[in-house]
């Protein structure tokens, strides 16, 4: 199996999250740009050559360029096969009970005339993924630019040495974003990790800090849906530059193995809330990706033996900015360390109100709240992904409390640090994001 780079570990343990908080984000979006090279892919992956995913070729062109024999190291995944799978998805735990998955109800008025499938997808999109919080630039105040929703952020994951990740413009822009894509091709993206790079010049392996390793087991039905939407939203001319050789991956990371990521036991009274709750955590979204510890090597992006149990540190990208040290909590059901204690109530509180148990904030980069993307889950999915997390079996780890919010200035009168933890490293990791 290839290995993923060890320059990977601080972008891993962080940049799905780097601008999920506009108050926590700096200048970057608009940073210089320049159209000398087409966009990258959805990491901001490209050719060596100079082409790009943006200069993909016509759909008549691309048979053979996302061929899965040309890829290295890559399991293979018919597209024309998964494009007409069940909504189960293609990678569905079969042990798992037949429990339907339910479309929420979604308002889809003003949405390509309330087209139910765009609905659908920009529901996924804006609030159970909360892909705008990545994919979208900031303002020099923090705030996201709206003017360029979904086009792209040039300095998505920037290192100190000026190495850079950007992300991807998901606008439907020919030159600059994904007008140029068949459906097929961008779902290869997004599931599989695995993008076009031009016409002849075979397939390139996206950086995982895009968790497709994570959506890959994502039903059909659900991606055919974000596709829709994404092709349904105004396009933005936003030059995207490549990425930097530090991010280049030799082949996708795994997938995750359904049968790995823990299920509700039949006999729990909220079966089927939690089993719809555990694709809404695991498959569509991307709960089990923040919550879960990342390696620095290896063909996995995380620890498949350490699911929900927390531990991430995201302190490096609020360094410059808000200096808080914000660490994901332990969802687990240890009484202790966990939420074992926690009701569904609370759980929903945290997702729908940005409040923990105590009443507390919760500090970025969790989306949470009613201006986070979490505030417009539906009620139900809200309610299930509480149920599925109460369901998780306790896992021993303590994870300290290093943060809360607002942020508030230290009794010594210096920075603003955020640092809520006692000496005694004492366990309340309700907070944490």
């Amino acid at each position: 199996m290839q290995k993923l780079t060890g320059r990977l570990f601080p972008v891993l343990t962080a940049a799905l999250a780097i601008a999920m908080v506009a108050v926590a984000c700096s200048d970057s979006g608009n940073s210089p740009q320049t159209d000398s090279g087409t966009g990258p892919g959805l990491d901001g992956s490209t050719a060596v050559d100079g082409k790009s995913a943006d200069s993909a070729p016509s759909p008549s062109d691309t048979s053979s360029a996302i061929d899965q024999a040309s890829q290295p190291d890559v399991a293979a995944v018919d597209l024309a096969g998964k494009d007409a799978a069940a909504s189960d998805g293609p990678g569905k735990d079969s042990s798992i009970a037949d429990v339907p998955i339910d479309v929420p109800a979604i308002d889809g008025a003003g949405v390509d005339g309330g087209n139910a499938l765009v609905a659908r997808g920009k529901y996924l999109v804006n609030n159970v993924i909360a892909c705008s919080d990545c994919h979208t630039p900031t303002l020099p105040s923090g705030a996201p630019d709206m003017s360029k929703f979904l086009a792209g952020n040039p300095a998505f994951v920037q290192l100190p040495d000026g190495e850079a990740l950007p992300s991807r413009n998901l606008t439907p822009d020919p030159t600059t974003g994904l007008g140029s894509y068949t459906a097929a091709q961008i779902k290869h993206m997004f599931l599989d990790g695995m993008t076009v790079r031009g016409v002849d010049a075979g397939t390139q392996a996206l950086n995982p800090t895009m968790p497709y390793y994570v959506f890959h087991n994502m039903a059909s039905d659900d991606a055919d849906a974000i596709v829709a939407y994404l092709q349904s939203i105004p396009a933005v001319h936003n030059p995207i530059p490549p990425r930097s050789p530090a991010f280049d991956v030799p082949a996708p990371a795994n997938y995750l193995d359904p049968t790995t990521i823990p299920t509700p036991a039949t006999s729990n009274p909220q079966y089927a809330s939690a089993i719809r709750g555990r694709y809404l955590a695991t498959e569509a979204g991307v709960c089990i990706e923040c919550h879960t510890p990342h390696l620095t090597s290896g063909p996995n992006a995380i620890d498949t033996s350490k699911y929900f149990q927390g531990g991430e540190d995201f302190s490096a990208l609020f360094a410059s900015t808000l200096k808080i040290h914000p660490v994901s909590a332990n969802l687990t059901s240890d009484p202790t360390t966990g939420l074992g204690n926690w009701t569904t109530d609370q759980i929903v509180a945290v997702l729908k109100k940005g409040v923990d148990d105590q009443g507390a904030g919760i500090c970025p980069p969790m989306p949470v709240g009613p201006n986070g993307a979490f505030g417009g889950l539906t009620d139900q999915d809200a309610l299930d992904i509480a149920n599925y997390i109460k369901s998780l079996p306790p896992a021993v780890n303590n994870v300290p409390d290093m943060c809360s919010w607002p942020p508030t200035p230290p009794v010594d009168g210096g920075s603003i640090d955020g640092a809520a933890i006692d000496a005694d490293m004492s366990v309340d990791s309700s907070t944490s994001g």
